[in-house]
Parts: structure tokens; sequence; C-alpha cells
């Protein structure tokens, strides 16, 4: 339940993005700019915050995703390039905890409590099609409802995403217990990236975990070219056709090559 309802709080803000920075009078150059600052954000931070969750506790980690993407939507509101750039670098420390932080703590709780393996994978498998699935079409339909047909304006998407993130929030801090990574495990960050770029270059990760290899290699080949083709088109796309059919198809093509994968 918790997973969904973050879930829904980053689903809904991806098609109105570049939507809302058109609107505050921004040009390509610049919005292209913003984008490359929320993903470099979730490039570089990425690569620390599953560490800093082991030490720090996955619960907090996981608070930590909702309180600073509450502020990356709140900076929304705001049509200065400065606060809107603040919320971009935001959002992708969020996007790093959400993709992290909630795997790590549910994988940890369930060997805690000694529930089966095979159960795991089945979470796993109903987390995947109904948060990346279900749950990404209907904030998508949401979203077009604030937007479009109650007319609230490019700003209501995030402020309802605000919302559901404070509502998972809510549910983290009086249910869930904390849990940690093995301390035996913990080494400093310059030795995991010294160990990440031996791997790489000796290809061993190809070897030891083809399985894995393969599903790191289609997400590779998926996502960045989806995010390309939205932010080339979306502008082209807010030309030709409503408002409405927009922001809808700005969300088909992301559900359902989500659903495929």
């Amino acid at each position: 339940m918790v997973v969904y309802v973050s879930i829904a709080g980053d689903w809904l803000q991806g098609p109105y993005v570049y939507y809302l920075y058109s609107t505050y009078g921004f040009g390509k150059g610049e919005i292209g700019q913003l984008f490359i600052a929320g993903f470099g954000s979730s490039m570089l931070f990425g690569t620390i915050v599953g560490s800093l969750a082991d030490k720090q506790g996955r619960r907090r980690a996981c608070v930590t995703y909702c309180i600073t993407y509450i502020l990356s939507c709140i900076t929304k509101h705001s049509p200065q390039y400065k606060i809107l750039m603040i919320g971009r670098v935001l959002g992708g420390i969020a996007t790093s905890l959400l993709f992290s932080a909630f795997e790590s703590w549910l994988v940890a709780e369930h060997n805690k409590r000694g529930f089966e393996q095979q159960w795991l994978s089945l979470t796993f498998s109903k987390a995947i099609f109904l948060g990346n699935g279900l749950v990404a079409i209907l904030s998508g339909l949401f979203g077009n409802l604030l937007v479009d047909s109650l007319s609230l304006g490019p700003v209501a998407p995030f402020d309802a995403a605000a919302c559901f993130l404070a509502i998972g929030m809510a549910i983290i801090l009086s249910s869930w217990t904390e849990n940690f990574g093995d301390p035996s495990e913990n080494k400093d960050l310059l030795t995991q990236f010294r160990g990440a770029a031996v791997a790489i270059a000796s290809g061993l990760l190809v070897v030891s975990h083809p399985p894995s290899c393969n599903n790191y290699f289609l997400r590779f080949l998926f996502v960045p070219f989806s995010l390309i083709f939205c932010a080339l088109q979306m502008k082209k796309l807010l030309c030709w056709v409503p408002s409405s059919l927009c922001l809808k198809v700005q969300c088909t093509p992301l559900c359902s090559f989500g659903l495929l994968l």
C-alpha cells in the first residue's frame, strides 16, 4: 500500500513537468537544462543513497524520500528558474531513494519475519504490475482530471502528489519498523566505487550474473529513450492536439511499455 501511494506521488508529476515549465515561459534549452539537472542529480546521488540507507536506516530513507519529493513539489509553484532548478535536484535525489530504499526495507523485513522466499518474488511482481502499470495509468488520468476537467492549473498534479507523499509518510511513521544493512558488509564509499569500476571494467557483472545484466540492459535501452522522446516531442504535442489529449498521450507510451517490461 505504501509503495503504491509513493509511486503515485512520482507518476502524477511526470506528464506535467514539461507542460508546467512551458507555461512559465521557458524555452526548449532552459527546459532541457532543468531535465538534465534532475537526471544528473539522480545519477550522482543514486550511487550513494543505497549505502547511506543501509547505514542510517531504510525506514528513515523512505521518510526522507517523501520529505524531499514534497519539497520538490512545493518549488513548482515558483516561476523562478533557480527555484525550479533546486526542485529538480531534490526530485532526482527522491527518485534515487524511491528505487532503492523501499525495496531494501521490504527484503530485510521479509527475511526478518521468516516469510517464504517465493512470496518475495510474488510481491515484486505485483508491485511492478500495479505500481508501474495500473497506478501509473490511474495517476495520469487523475492528473488530467485535475488539470483539464477541473481546470485547477498545471501545478495541481504536483500538489496532489505532495498529498499522496504525505499520506505515505504518515503510514511509514506509524506502522513500519526500522532495519539496517549488514554491518560486516559496510564499506566506505570510495571502496565501493573502486569495486564497481573493477567489476564493470573486467566484465565480471556480465559473466557472473547474466540474468541481472539482461534486465539492466533492457532498462538502459527503455528508460533513456522514452525520456528523450518525452522531452523532444512534448512541445510538438502541445501545439498539435488539445491539452486533454496531449496530457494523456504523454502518459500512455511509458505506461504501456512499462507493463510489457
